[in-house]
């Protein structure tokens, strides 16, 4: 019964504001490791009958996260035992996984518009520009690369024909992905399913607008049932328990079945993992979040630990600081010069500053449907003379050098200053086509022409040589193994970690949040505030960033 999105590497929260503030008994985010752990553990263990897919809750997923998932119910299944799901309608995420089921349940009291809703991928920015022109605010942007696209919300205001081509070639390979697992899984044909997203309404007129009708004759579910009756099928094959039939929510099953306290062997070899999530940003930064600081510390410190034998980094992230990438790619090459091997496991998304980082890696490795690419780098300087002229303020003065009140941005962009910004976006690009050629053993002007800040699937990443091979984490530690001539060895996830009061906290409200149970959660993301949020969180000591807007899929 996993909660919220699904990720990689948890957002850190404060326990103690938390704590003080009040808070939800939903998590809003999954370990994406702790399902699949809890799977693998289910599938082997005597007391496990059978497993219940209870998705009410999934709010969204990476699709290559999806797979890996998908992955291991797959296992479950053929160790004999079967997968059941019931629910009063699925979204795309949640539908994913559920088709994994052997007994794909849909609630026949469920009416409206949807009971599968299949929305096929996206990319739509908001573009601000008339609105910046209102405000008289001046963007000033420095890009190279034709597909370079993460200015164009403050240039245009409409997607370019270069960034509509490559956004979708991108999401066809995805979708098409999305559709080939669903109907093999499904046994129906991709016609059907092609029809039942693109001519929806006609179908629901055929079907006498009764949605669970629909799904039904579609074959993307196999039976309609009342909760009552899904309960009474499930009491009979496991037992009773209080108002409901026998079970265990993941977690707790995990909290059961996992030791304690993990502590490594100290005398073992060892793989260490390092997991690489979300904007990247310079500085000390939390979990959840690369910091150049924190996550090069982590790299330091697998390569200092002499039991540490290769290194897996686990990269999801669609770029951000440049400065803080080069830190990060800096300590993993010297990782390298050390004689420890580096892999590079890419999950959902690792595309500009997180190809930037990967780049280098002794293999690298991704999944079909993992966003990768965007070799290209920008800047990106606001000024306000204008909008201050409309309120009657100005600004004058004398300075001792051209440079002199340059970076004011209250004041025009100075010609210098624009010259060097371009000047220095131009030699980060040869620095990000040089990376990569060495990296992978391609002559710069090969690297350049599959560049320009255009994002590939993993899929085609693979065929143009940026990826060695496709394969999820758990393949990527075993490589890791390989080149480090390992026969047998620990796994060992290095991260920040808390404080002790952080963590008992931490610890209380988890067990409050078993005890109490999960219910049924919304989020709602406002487009506009994301992108300002993201934005005032840029902090780049040079004003340069890799960072992929193409990557934002839903």
């Amino acid at each position: 019964n996993p909660s919220g999105i699904l990720v990689e590497q948890k957002t850190a929260i404060d326990p103690i504001n938390q704590l003080l503030s009040g808070y939800s008994n939903q998590e809003n985010e999954t370990l994406v490791k702790d399902v699949l752990d809890a799977i693998e553990q289910g599938k082997e263990d005597a007391r496990i009958k059978l497993m219940v897919l209870d998705l009410q809750s999934l709010q969204g997923a990476a699709l290559s996260n999806l797979q890996e998932i998908g992955k291991a119910l797959t296992a479950f299944k053929e160790s004999g035992k079967e997968i059941y799901t019931f629910a009063a309608s699925y979204d795309q995420s949640q539908y994913y996984l559920a088709a994994h089921a052997d007994h794909l349940y849909l609630s026949r009291l469920s009416f409206g518009a949807f009971g599968v809703l299949l929305q096929g991928f996206g990319s739509y920015p908001t573009f601000y520009k008339s609105a910046l022109d209102k405000l008289k605010i001046q963007i000033h942007t420095f890009k190279v690369g034709t597909y370079k696209s993460f200015v164009e919300p403050f240039t245009r205001d409409s997607m370019s024909d270069e960034a509509k081509q490559a956004n979708s070639e991108l999401l066809g390979i995805l979708w098409d992905e999305y559709r080939d697992d669903v109907t093999g899984l499904r046994s129906i044909t991709a016609e059907s399913f092609d029809r039942y997203n693109n001519q929806y309404d006609l179908l629901l007129r055929e079907a006498a607008n009764d949605v669970t009708q629909l799904v039904l004759t579609q074959g993307l579910v196999d039976e309609l049932k009342s909760r009552q009756e899904w309960i009474d099928e499930l009491t009979e094959l496991v037992g009773k328990q209080g108002s409901g039939f026998s079970s265990i929510g993941f977690r707790s099953y995990l909290a059961d079945v996992r030791p304690p306290l993990l502590l490594p062997n100290p005398a073992s070899d060892k793989v260490a993992v390092i997991v690489a999530k979300g904007i990247i940003l310079d500085g000390d930064q939390p979990q959840g979040t690369i910091g150049g600081e924190s996550t090069a510390k982590l790299i330091r410190q697998a390569r200092n630990d002499d039991t540490v034998k290769a290194v897996v980094m686990r990269v999801d992230t669609g770029g951000g600081s440049a400065f803080a990438a080069e830190m990060i790619r800096y300590e993993l090459a010297t990782t390298q010069q050390a004689g420890k091997p580096v892999v590079v496991s890419m999950g959902g998304v690792a595309a500009s500053g997180g190809y930037w980082i990967s780049a280098g890696a002794d293999r690298i490795l991704a999944a079909n449907t993992t966003i990768t690419g965007s070799i290209g780098i920008f800047g990106l300087l606001p000024t306000f003379e204008q909008s201050l002229d409309e309120l009657g303020i100005h600004s004058d003065g004398v300075g001792t050098t051209a440079f002199s009140g340059a970076m004011d941005p209250f004041r025009p962009l100075h010609p210098m200053l624009q010259r060097t910004m371009q000047q220095s976006i131009e030699y980060g690009y040869r620095k990000f086509i040089n990376i990569v050629a060495d990296g992978r053993n391609m002559t710069p002007d090969a690297v350049d022409a599959i560049a320009q800040g255009r994002v590939w699937s993993g899929k085609t990443a693979l065929e143009l040589g940026l990826v060695d091979q496709i394969g999820d984490l758990k393949e990527a530690i075993q490589v890791s193994a390989e080149l480090a001539g390992l026969d047998e060895f620990e796994v060992i996830y290095l991260q920040k970690p808390l404080t002790a009061r952080e963590q008992i906290i931490s610890q209380m409200l988890q067990s409050s949040l078993n005890i109490i149970g999960e219910r049924t959660g919304s989020a709602v993301s406002i487009p506009m505030l994301d992108d300002i949020r993201q934005l005032a969180r840029m902090n780049d000591p040079h004003g340069l960033y890799l960072q992929c807007l193409t990557c934002l899929v839903f």
